[in-house]
């Protein structure tokens, strides 16, 4: 445990990794505070400490902007392109670098490696989608923050696998496009493709627009993020996806 420690502390401090992961946290947080100060002044009230809770109706304007936070479209496109980089950084540049044969001489398995790193990406991507939308949600709502728990009860749950589905796919794709391309260049590039295609052929029914659509969905009497649809293109091709990355990374020489 204490070697696998040490390998995560590596990938861990890695500076241009943080730096981006900081980069993703502030333009991301950018993008909901906008976004939330819009909805609260179309809705007609205040955000921040001056907020008061005077019943449903507010109770529903609070519920609306909190739940719009994690369906931007602005914030999944600067989290997609930063976690595709970072998946390139994270599985291909230290190969392109020439760093990968003296870590891969190192006593460590591939799959030691490989559940490392990844556990790494996991990591930075899901801090850069939740870290943000905490802060924004609570230091917006402070007034209130007690109550936002039973405010956003009826869609936070649904929301939150949804990300969940989201941020796994698009760390699945990194993770493959970077072990199978030849250099780090050509799995951004790849990967990009991948994730945007859908997007630019306006085909809303795959990732990642599948599951930004269905956010703001969550909540809804007849929505449940657990249909096969969802759970298909959210946990099994992710699986499939790994799976496929592991096995690279077991059978290719570190060039």
């Amino acid at each position: 445990m204490g070697r696998r420690y040490t390998l995560f502390r590596w990938e861990m401090n890695d500076v241009v990794k943080n730096v981006l992961l900081l980069f993703g946290i502030l333009l991301a947080g950018m993008a909901m505070k906008q976004s939330i100060m819009s909805v609260n002044s179309s809705m007609g009230f205040v955000s921040g400490t001056e907020i008061e809770l005077f019943g449903p109706s507010k109770a529903t304007g609070v519920a609306l902007s909190v739940q719009t936070l994690l369906s931007l479209d602005d914030v999944w496109t600067l989290l997609s392109f930063l976690i595709l980089l970072l998946g390139a950084l994270t599985f291909r540049y230290d190969r392109d670098s020439g760093v990968a044969r003296s870590v891969y001489s190192l006593p460590y398995s591939n799959t030691e490696i490989f559940g490392v790193k990844l556990l790494s990406l996991l990591i930075y991507g899901f801090a850069m989608i939740l870290l943000p939308f905490t802060y924004i949600s609570v230091t917006t709502y402070a007034s209130i923050a007690g109550h936002l728990p039973k405010i956003t009860s009826g869609f936070i749950g649904d929301a939150l696998v949804l990300v969940v589905f989201l941020v796994l796919y698009l760390i699945a794709v990194a993770t493959l496009t970077s072990l199978a391309s030849p250099n780090a260049f050509l799995a951004f590039m790849v990967g990009f493709a991948a994730i945007y295609a859908p997007r630019v052929t306006g085909v809303s029914n795959l990732p990642p627009q599948l599951f930004i659509n269905a956010i703001s969905r969550s909540g809804s009497t007849d929505f449940t993020p657990f249909t096969a649809q969802y759970i298909g293109w959210g946990l099994l091709v992710p699986l499939v996806l790994f799976a496929l990355s592991w096995v690279l990374i077991r059978r290719r020489d570190v060039v």
